[in-house]
């Protein structure tokens, strides 16, 4: 059940989801849980019950790299088991301590949190008695980019527009962060940044190992301001792994996303992102 079936962001949520021409283009929901041994075996099991639905599956070791007296020194590596579905655009990346379920394609937010709670169905059952989960986040990434004559400064509310500063310059770079306790217990960090360069995307989860948006590979003019606005919200709270907990709690942190998304951009740029891209 909904825990806020009435509220604005939650319907609104579900229509963003359905815009023609969308900014969206990267959501995540992330378990952070107690380690679990065995998880270079336990990951098969996992793959094999969803498999119908996700057939590609590949590994990836990451070296920890630390520094001693000035010198580089190779530490633990860390295993990740990444599991796609056929166009890969939507999959999961499996650790010894974390589950994440990441989308390029996302639909609605019901449509993605129906297919979450299958994948945890399908995960909790390969996991040991005791585990508990630490943690919980909901990422969105939405990239602003000039639409049918729309700015990226008229695409945002006010208070996150460019400085006008011409007697200075041309700008070419903005980054903002602000930090919000919420009211469902979490911490919401939205960053907006604003560039005439490509390096917008953040780089703690781009690149992915899913095949990027269409929104990615639209034609930039040189020097041309493009925009980015990622949610990430997180509730750190431990917990048994009882699904429908799981999953209420993302339902949470989802509406107060949507409901950030709203409140961040203008009703001109949503009308925009309702039509169909030329």
């Amino acid at each position: 059940m909904d825990p806020f079936p009435e509220k604005k962001g939650d319907y609104v949520a579900n229509a963003l989801g359905q815009m023609l021409n969308a900014p969206l283009i990267y959501v995540l929901a992330q378990i952070r849980f107690s380690h679990v041994p065995r998880m270079d075996k336990r990951w098969e099991d996992f793959h094999e019950k969803v498999f119908e639905s996700y057939p590609k599956a590949e590994t990836e070791r990451i070296e920890q790299v630390g520094f001693k007296d000035g010198q580089a020194v190779i530490g633990d590596s860390i295993q990740r088991w990444h599991i796609k579905n056929d166009s890969c655009r939507t999959g999961m990346i499996v650790a010894a301590d974390s589950l994440t379920f990441h989308t390029t394609e996302y639909e609605t937010s019901r449509v993605f949190t129906s297919e979450l709670e299958k994948v945890l169905q399908a995960f909790v059952n390969t996991l040991p008695d005791g585990v508990r989960v630490t943690r919980q986040g909901f990422r969105y990434v939405d990239l602003l980019q000039h639409e049918k004559g729309l700015t990226v400064d008229k695409q945002v509310i006010e208070t996150l527009r460019l400085p006008n500063l011409a007697a200075i310059g041309e700008p070419r770079r903005m980054e903002q962060l602000v930090i919000y306790e919420t009211p469902v217990g979490g911490t919401l960090i939205m960053r907006h940044r604003q560039s005439a360069t490509q390096d917008l995307l953040p780089a703690d989860i781009f690149p992915t190992k899913l095949e990027s948006a269409p929104r990615l590979r639209r034609e930039r003019l040189e020097n041309q301001i493009a925009g980015l606005l990622d949610y990430d919200h997180y509730v750190e709270q431990e917990q048994p792994f009882e699904i429908d907990k799981i999953v209420e709690q993302f339902r949470k942190l989802h509406t107060v996303s949507s409901e950030a998304f709203i409140n961040t951009t203008t009703e001109e740029a949503r009308a925009v992102w309702q039509k169909e891209s030329n």
